[in-house]
């Protein structure tokens, strides 16, 4: 959160304008799509099994996505609302697509869904566009995960554990960078001693670090929608408000500080690993303005800040960051006797990193490896899911 807040004021800043001239004209409603014709559903496959839609295909990460999926023998059909993005990118992979809206549109989500054994939601922010995803799902029976790292969303999704139960149908928000390798390694950690009751997550994504590197638009959209929400943490099993905590340390010899953050493991893994107490930090990166968090908490600030976000930033981080960046991510637990245990994950880029995540949950869900209701990753697929990802580490310290 903290570096991608940094990059938005950068984005501000640099794009020279003043604030009180960016007027934006109100959402218009928007009228129900026509029915889908019976030749754009008799395209999509006739036999769910093994099938798999990836949503959002066109965006950043959603391309990402995409071009990897044969490599976990995927043949997915690519799907979202925009055909003059869409199209291209099907055909320049060789697969098949449909042009499909998310509002207002229930109807039609149904039955294209009634083709697909899973869906890849990869379209945010979820505030937004997991509710009628998910609406759908329920009733076309297909099982569903996202990136989402938007603790309201996620709350709202554990809400309704026993309405996907009934469906038969699992749902696993946050299958990226937010939360496989954090929920991996929790519960990797809470194995090593008896009881835990406090878990502290610490997160530095610029371990190795690469010129350029940053967090996609769709991602800061997303944190923009989490500044708007009170701040939340994980104590005593429940979810009570924040005052972000800040840490200055020494480590290596080096000043650091530490500054805590919503990070979706509060929620996660206290569903993976019952520990009533979590906090999450990151490694500061620079300097944030103070007006920042302020302005994203009305409305109009944050529909200005993400009309900057797509006028003055580039879509997400360049090539060579994917192959050289490296993040850090330590994890500790304590328990009532003092008992403790602390391990760390090296991983590749967070991008690269949710590609891959994805798609190996993508094809254990495929191979039949899946539980009905609200799960988490390291619930259902354990504290090693995370070491598939080519480049993760993981050593006890």
């Amino acid at each position: 959160m903290r570096y991608i807040l940094a990059v938005v004021a950068v984005a501000i800043l640099g794009a020279g304008i003043g604030l009180y001239v960016v007027t934006l004209p109100d959402p218009v409603p928007v009228s129900p799509p026509a029915p889908l014709s019976d030749a754009q559903l008799e395209a999509l496959p006739a036999d769910r099994e093994g099938q798999v839609l990836i949503y959002g295909a066109y965006g950043f990460t959603g391309q990402g996505i995409s071009r990897l999926a044969e490599d976990y023998e995927i043949t997915p059909v690519l799907a979202g609302r925009n055909e003059s993005k869409l199209r291209p990118l099907a055909e320049e992979l060789g697969f098949d697509y449909v042009v499909l809206s998310l509002e207002n549109n229930h109807d039609n989500l149904v039955k294209v869904l009634s083709h697909f054994e899973i869906v890849l939601h990869i379209a945010g922010p979820y505030t937004y566009t997991a509710k009628p995803m998910l609406d759908a799902v329920v009733e076309a029976g297909t099982h569903y995960v996202d990136l989402t790292g938007e603790n309201h969303v996620i709350q709202a999704q554990l809400d309704r554990d026993e309405e996907f139960r009934r469906a038969n149908i699992m749902v696993m928000p946050a299958v990226g960078y937010d939360v496989v390798p954090t929920d991996c390694l929790n519960v990797f950690v809470a194995q090593q001693i008896d009881k835990p009751s406090h878990l502290q997550v610490i997160l530095d994504s610029s371990y190795k670090d690469v010129e350029g590197a940053q967090a996609s638009r769709g991602t800061m959209k997303s944190a923009l929608e989490m500044l708007g929400r009170p701040l939340l943490e994980r104590r005593g099993g429940k979810m009570v408000p924040m005052t972000p905590k800040v840490i200055h340390r020494k480590e290596d010899g080096r000043d650091q500080t530490l500054i805590q953050i919503p990070w979706a493991d509060m929620m996660t893994s206290y569903v993976s690993t019952g520990i009533p107490n979590i906090e999450v930090f990151q490694l500061q990166a620079g300097e944030i303005p103070g007006w920042l968090p302020r302005l994203a908490q009305s409305d109009f600030g944050r529909r200005v800040l993400a009309w900057l976000i797509d006028s003055y930033l580039p879509e997400g981080p360049p090539p060579n960051a994917q192959e050289q960046r490296q993040t850090r991510i330590t994890s500790t637990v304590r328990n009532e006797s003092g008992e403790e245990a602390t391990a760390e994950l090296i991983t590749p880029e967070a991008y690269l990193l949710t590609f891959h995540s994805t798609l190996l949950i993508a094809k254990r869900v495929l191979e039949g490896e899946w539980s009905p209701g609200f799960q988490t990753p390291g619930k259902v697929y354990g504290a090693d899911l995370v070491l598939e990802v080519p480049g993760v580490s993981r050593s006890p310290m």
